[in-house]
């Protein structure tokens, strides 16, 4: 695994420092870099695979090397790691202030860039964590295909809300990333359904669960199914052979 930095964060880090903003901009990706470390540590415990963090000068991005069937349990541990180590690391800086070994001013720093970062990563929209986090739960309920479309759906509802309450420079750009994102999401949601499908079909999963279906649309994550009594591998071997 790599951490790669976009460019676009080198700018915006020589930018801040002709500012005077170089100490905000430092604590800001430092903080960043830990949360995104926390998924990768998560991740091992449950046998995730990842290939990069690309941190970006307003978030990161951890790139995992998963199928799309892996075990929704483990993902979601995967994903609450980094919530749960950007929180220990504020503690940690919350120790060290309250035995002065931090100034003032630079925990009230990083006690704002932590609420930032949390209040925005758990938006529901994706890619953000809160956006993963969505799908995760409504995987649980709906079928694959249909809680993506729901995901993104509600993705759009509150990155319109972001973008009519967007008022610096920096909340500008956060909504064309993210508004980018959400093209590329809805674009790929075909190619991604089928994926899904194919890793069924060529992979032997080991689900605990069965559940009777009437359409292949209503498949679920973390079940193995049979539609309309026929066993999934048959109906999806048919359905690829078109």
């Amino acid at each position: 695994m790599k951490i790669k930095i976009h460019n676009s964060t080198y700018i915006v880090l020589l930018l801040s420092f002709l500012s005077g903003y170089f100490e905000y901009m430092y604590l800001f990706l430092l903080i960043i870099i830990i949360h995104e470390i926390g998924h990768v540590i998560f991740g091992y415990f449950v046998n995730f695979k990842y290939s990069t963090i690309i941190i970006y000068p307003f978030g990161g991005l951890t790139i995992y090397n998963e199928e799309l069937n892996i075990n929704s349990n483990k993902e979601l541990i995967s994903l609450l790691g980094g919530i749960i180590f950007q929180i220990l690391f504020y503690l940690l800086i919350l120790l060290l202030y309250n035995n002065l070994f931090i100034t003032n001013h630079v925990f009230m720093i990083i006690k704002k860039i932590n609420i930032l970062l949390i209040s925005f990563n758990f938006l529901p929209i994706l890619p953000l964590d809160g956006g993963r986090l969505l799908c995760i739960i409504l995987e649980k309920i709906f079928p694959y295909k249909k809680s993506n479309i729901i995901a993104l759906i509600i993705s759009v509802i509150f990155i319109i809300i972001f973008v009519l309450n967007s008022k610096t420079y920096l909340s500008i750009i956060l909504s064309i990333f993210l508004i980018k994102t959400i093209i590329i999401e809805t674009n790929n949601l075909k190619y991604k359904y089928n994926l899904f499908l194919l890793e069924r079909y060529l992979h032997d999963y080991n689900f605990k669960h069965i559940k009777y279906i009437s359409s292949i649309n209503n498949i679920k994550r973390d079940y193995y199914h049979y539609i309309n009594y026929i066993n999934e591998k048959k109906v999806l071997s048919s359905y690829f052979s078109k």
